[in-house]
């Protein structure tokens, strides 16, 4: 979903037209409502992907990674898990014992901030509806009294959508403890 899409959708949430007037007189401030929602839901949520990632000479830069990483969760050759420690700076990974090769990297990352038309949330699909939720909450909150009392409403269902959607996300690869009787 395109933030155009979005801004669609928050519009007609909010009973307003959706023409180009309209997206052009909400665009800033609505996108600004949705990374707020993107930051809300990433602490929330705590996003995670695989990626590959080059090493040379036992280590890699993070910053070859395509998104910002926020923590590294497991490594993994072929496979098996390996044990990686921080370097001299957060950026850097150290694998003891690896020389070259390629590692795929289970990590926390923060999703790019929206700002294009064209920009897709980088969330998945079922989190992305939150973010007109919320902007339809943000946007109610700036009236009267009655627009504030629907804006609580709306941050209501914001929180509860929230919560059902947080059951049900999948963890990523994590230390675990099995009892084994």
């Amino acid at each position: 979903m395109t933030t155009l899409q979005l801004i669609h959708m928050t519009l007609r949430k909010l009973d307003r037209p959706t023409d180009n007037d309209t997206v052009a007189l909400y665009r800033e401030r609505f996108v600004g409502y949705f990374n707020e929602a993107l930051l809300d839901l990433t602490a929330e949520f705590r996003p995670w992907r695989r990626d590959d990632l080059t090493v040379t000479n036992g280590q890699a830069e993070l910053s070859d990674l395509p998104h910002a990483c926020l923590k590294v969760l497991a490594a993994r050759v072929d496979g098996q898990r390996r044990l990686f420690y921080y370097g001299s700076t957060r950026g850097t990974l150290l694998f003891p014992g690896m020389r070259d090769g390629t590692v795929e990297l289970t990590y926390r990352f923060l999703p790019a901030l929206l700002g294009e038309l064209t920009d897709e949330p980088q969330l998945p699909e079922g989190l992305q509806e939150l973010l007109a939720e919320y902007a339809a909450a943000r946007e109610r909150s700036r009236f009267d009294a009655a627009s504030q009392n629907a804006a609580r409403l709306d941050l209501g269902i914001y929180r509860e959508m929230k919560s059902q959607l947080k059951r049900g996300y999948p963890a990523p690869d994590l230390s675990q403890i099995y009892h084994i009787y």
